[in-house]
């Protein structure tokens, strides 16, 4: 098996036209859907790049506040080690660009270097070219090139700042002529006025063009595939660390203190050898976890003390659930929240203090309407859950998840009630 892993740090899900944009270009991504598997529901265990690169070595939790570890205590269960005894080749492209704390590149037996998002294009192009003779290789692609500070052509950004702002009133009701939105490079990181409209649309803008860039670079990659005769034998797997927050709750930046969807929603694709299963998009729970224990079962090794699951069982529709909820957590400074989903609800719980906070799912996009005091016993149970998922992530081993609370599955909690 080849497989082709493409991790992009900061990619949003809402921002990609395969995950329901309807205004911005990706049409690799789209066309990588297309002829793939989508995850509508991937979510991160941690809401940053070290969280991620973590998890993604050893299919293990890493909750944000336990030390880093480099590796699983256990070395059969670091992904990159087991793949190397099985044989099989590991070619590591690395952004340093954005350097992160903990890296994946340690133990590759190669690990390249780039200092710019053409650079790491070049390299990976590169690479595919030496591997096509090879038996058995994975090749993981670090993109980092939507983490700000935004250097994208103007040619990818122009198309977002063309239409001319509306007139406004004072006032005193006369009309008064708007300056024109600019595109920013180096956006405020950290808390922002969530109502600051103006700088919502040029964060949109911006980053609407950085991921065009980003398509743009990765379908030329991929085109690269076909080049070197191999890309029908190839499997190509798109995700990222994060999401990127660009105000939406108050917050611009990766490192996002809070556990909300464009932290933690995460793009997951599988585009299969030989288009298999192309046009499957599976609506179950998953998350980072998952994707170290889904290489090791493409290349038929064992990870004995990851934490996630397979996700193959999904993809060629043998299943339709492998996890009841998943959870993702975040870091700020000394405060942590945790976050627990099903398919029916987001529920967001700060420590050590600040009151937890209850959404309903699908319903609440945007998750912008607490409705906590209306399900106060749900909430009980699923904070009970939550704790007991965290203390039992944190033990070595296979993970035996807390089961829900039993008032979790039901329509009447649901839809009880709806308010702020």
């Amino acid at each position: 098996m080849k497989v082709l892993v493409l991790a992009v740090r900061g990619l949003q899900t809402a921002y990609v036209g395969c995950y329901g944009n309807p205004w911005i270009a990706t049409p690799a991504l789209d066309a990588l859907a297309a002829g793939g598997v989508v995850f509508d529901r991937h979510f991160a265990d941690r809401a940053d790049a070290d969280g991620a690169r973590l998890t993604w070595r050893d299919g293990r939790h890493h909750p944000p506040d336990s030390p880093h570890r480099e590796s699983s205590a256990d070395a059969t269960a670091d992904l990159i080690e087991v793949l190397k005894k099985r044989g099989v080749y590991t070619c590591l492209i690395v952004d340093d660009s954005r350097p992160a704390e903990v890296g994946l590149e340690h133990n590759g037996d190669e690990v390249h270097r780039a200092a710019s998002f053409g650079a790491v294009l070049e390299a990976a192009s590169a690479a595919l070219h030496r591997l096509s003779g090879r038996g058995d290789w994975l090749l993981w692609v670090d993109l980092a090139a939507l983490l700000p500070p935004w250097d994208t052509p103007e040619e990818f950004v122009a198309p977002y700042f063309q239409e001319e702002p509306a007139d406004d009133e004072d006032v005193e009701g006369e009309e008064v002529e708007l300056e024109p939105l600019t595109p920013l490079r180096n956006p405020p990181i950290g808390r922002v006025d969530a109502e600051d409209d103006e700088l919502f649309l040029q964060l949109q803008g911006s980053y609407a063009g950085a991921v065009s860039w980003l398509d743009d670079g990765i379908g030329r990659l991929l085109q690269r595939l076909d080049v070197v005769n191999a890309g029908h034998e190839i499997m190509v797997v798109l995700t990222a660390d994060s999401g990127l927050a660009l105000g939406e709750h108050g917050y611009v930046g990766p490192g996002c203190p809070h556990t909300h969807a464009e932290a933690t929603h995460l793009p997951l694709i599988l585009c299969l050898p030989g288009a298999d299963e192309a046009g499957r998009r599976v609506a179950a729970l998953t998350q980072a976890a998952d994707l170290a224990p889904t290489l090791a079962d493409v290349f038929d090794v064992e990870l004995p003390s990851a934490q996630g699951c397979t996700l193959l069982p999904l993809v060629y529709g043998e299943v339709e659930e492998l996890h009841p909820y998943v959870s993702s957590g975040a870091r700020a400074g000394d405060a942590v929240e945790w976050c627990l989903r099903t398919l029916q609800w987001a529920f967001m719980l700060p420590l050590p203090s600040g009151p937890p906070r209850l959404y309903v799912q699908p319903d609440d996009r945007w998750e912008a309407t607490n409705v906590v005091q209306h399900h106060l016993e749900l909430v009980e149970g699923l904070e009970r859950t939550l704790s007991s998922f965290v203390e039992a992530s944190r033990r070595p081993g296979p993970l035996e998840p807390p089961p829900l609370p039993q008032t979790e599955s039901g329509d009447q909690e649901r839809h009880g009630g709806s308010g702020d």
